[in-house]
């Protein structure tokens, strides 16, 4: 989450700040996809949970400022994201592909809705 303050204090915009938190996600899951290493594994898949636990809090609750479908949909990728995350954690030959894919599609659409701005 130091990444998120990170790029929160850059003076970015909140979806230039997120896609910055979803690139660094990518890279992280990215490095410990094919490795060895349990314990980096599970520490890049806790810092995964922790972001779509964010979203999913932030998403909860009504501020207004985004459609109810839209939030709803984000509850529902945030759920599914963090019982496959736990799935990973409990066994360690489960492919992060799924994580990855799922923060590249945020991504995507992150930074495809930012050209439209």
């Amino acid at each position: 989450m130091n990444a998120y303050r990170l790029a929160a204090s850059a003076s970015l915009s909140d979806r230039e700040a997120d896609a910055e938190c979803f690139r660094r996600l990518i890279a992280t899951l990215e490095s410990v996809e094919h490795g060895g290493d349990v314990i980096r594994r599970n520490q890049a898949i806790a810092k995964h949970q922790r972001l779509w636990s964010l979203i999913q809090r932030a998403n909860a609750v009504e501020a207004g400022m985004v459609e109810t479908e839209d939030r709803l949909l984000f509850a529902r990728m945030a759920d599914q994201a963090q019982r496959y995350g736990i799935r990973a954690m409990l066994d360690s030959t489960l492919s992060l592909s799924p994580l990855i894919e799922t923060a590249r599609n945020v991504l995507e659409g992150l930074e495809a809705g930012g050209t439209a701005s």
